[in-house]
């Protein structure tokens, strides 16, 4: 019980430090920079100042929702199999969290593009693993975020709750 508890207040804690960090992200990119003004196709332009910072913690986000989806996904399923006495159920779902992640991974690295496009500043993108880890993030939020608001509709109505 008391193991359970600190590990219930470490992820308060881990969960309340990333979201301190996001709100100190996004309060940089939207109050601070605002001041950079850029010439691009006879137009006078201003663009944010921490836009890359942004990126760069967005990229940082998704790699640790894989990473703990992933990493716990994999615990929880050797932690089922060792405990797993006659007549006990299995709980949780951490088989079927790690073939859709991975799945979801492996789609979105074939529905992504290696079709050179311009940044902001008029430069040319050519890296063709810069364009595809940038599609693979942007298509793999798009599923996690459609899964996981359909998982919450699911546990509201109760489809999830433990059956005795």
């Amino acid at each position: 019980m008391k193991t359970e508890n600190k590990q219930i207040k470490a992820s308060k804690w881990a969960l309340g430090i990333l979201f301190v960090l996001s709100a100190v992200v996004l309060v940089m990119f939207f109050g601070v920079g605002y001041g950079n003004t850029t010439y691009l196709n006879g137009k006078n332009l201003t663009d944010p100042q921490y836009t890359g910072l942004l990126l760069i913690w967005l990229y940082a986000l998704v790699g640790i929702c894989v990473l703990s989806v992933l990493g716990f996904g994999i615990v929880n399923a050797f932690r089922n199999m060792k405990t797993k006495t006659k007549g006990q159920q299995r709980t949780g779902f951490a088989g079927w969290v790690f073939l859709f992640t991975f799945a979801l991974l492996v789609v979105s690295y074939f529905l992504s593009s290696t079709t050179p496009v311009r940044k902001g500043d008029g430069e040319l993108v050519k890296t063709a693993w810069e364009l595809q880890i940038s599609d693979v993030c942007l298509y793999s939020i798009y599923g996690l975020v459609v899964v996981s608001v359909l998982c919450s509709i699911l546990s509201m109505l109760g489809v999830f709750k433990a059956r005795r």
